[in-house]
């Protein structure tokens, strides 16, 4: 005979640390000033060179343009020497940048270049971008608005797909998920730009698939359950997946920390934010969908 695991024993020790956690993670979100937006959001300068003097590295260069508190990162072979450096508009000290005029960021960014000319000889500038305050400004709240969409197009596809009680659990697994990931940027002080907001909706997608696959397994028991109770039904069926929850996490767990530890500094926060985001869907699945499933449950027969 199959033992079935308690889950929903622990399920409130399991929201305390929850809550706990993302008060936390809030707290020192706020306290370290907010979140850390990149240049697709605030406005800023991206410029891609190629460095004839070999001994330019990441940290060469960042001290070379401290005043301009640059992220700087490596691109392309080794032999080639090639590295993206971005500045923030918010991120400089220089005098000619206190006005917030576009002409006057144009201004830095010609300083910014003229400093890595006299630092470095035989710099060859590739490309160089720039995105001014008010475009930025206007692709974060497209970016917000883009991701609310995200989610009221997965309550309606859930609201479809299960019954309410099941929809409910998901929303706010998901829910937890997005809270989670975001407050996990902000206390690690992530970079929060096209590319986080990429993982971030990866995430949400790859989040519900497990939690589904529970669902449907609940389902499947709730059918032929008799004289049990639902939160034995869930039970049972948090046992009979978590073989596949687990192998399924941890195969991917492995390909992103791949990305991780080999990926270089240009896939390092999105790799991160996804080795988080994995280990937080995995426990909403299992703590958050599953207990407000059941809840809902009990609320509805009362």
């Amino acid at each position: 005979m199959e033992k079935t695991i308690n889950f929903l024993k622990y399920k409130y020790i399991a929201l305390g640390i929850y809550w706990a956690v993302v008060i936390v993670f809030i707290a020192c979100t706020m306290f370290k000033g907010g979140f850390n937006y990149g240049i697709d959001f605030v406005g800023g300068y991206k410029v891609i060179a190629k460095f004839q003097d070999s001994s330019a590295n990441e940290g060469v260069i960042r001290k070379a343009l401290a005043d301009f508190n640059p992220t700087v990162q490596k691109i392309g072979e080794a032999s080639k020497n090639q590295f993206i450096i971005t500045t923030k508009l918010e991120n400089t000290s220089v005098a000619a940048v206190k006005s917030s005029s576009d002409q006057t960021s144009v201004t830095k960014y010609e300083m910014m270049k003229k400093t890595l000319n006299e630092k470095f000889s035989g710099v060859i500038i590739d490309s160089e971008e720039t995105v001014g305050p008010a475009i930025g400004e206007y692709l974060r709240k497209s970016a917000w608005k883009l991701t609310l969409m995200a989610i009221l197009m997965m309550s309606i596809y859930l609201a479809f797909r299960f019954e309410v009680k099941y929809a409910v659990g998901g929303m706010i697994s998901l829910v937890h998920d997005m809270v989670m990931s975001i407050s996990f940027c902000g206390i690690m002080g992530v970079e929060i730009n096209v590319q986080i907001l990429a993982a971030l909706l990866t995430l949400y997608g790859y989040s519900i698939n497990d939690t589904i696959v529970i669902f449907d397994r609940i389902r499947e028991t709730d059918q032929i359950r008799g004289k049990t109770t639902f939160e034995e039904v869930i039970n049972k069926a948090i046992t009979q997946t978590l073989t596949r929850t687990l192998l399924t996490g941890i195969t991917t767990l492995f390909a992103v920390l791949v990305l991780f530890l080999i990926g270089g500094e240009a896939l390092h926060e999105f790799s991160l934010v996804l080795l988080f985001g994995i280990l937080a869907g995995t426990f909403s699945s299992i703590y958050i969908a599953s207990p407000f499933t059941l809840w809902w449950e009990r609320w509805r027969a009362k």
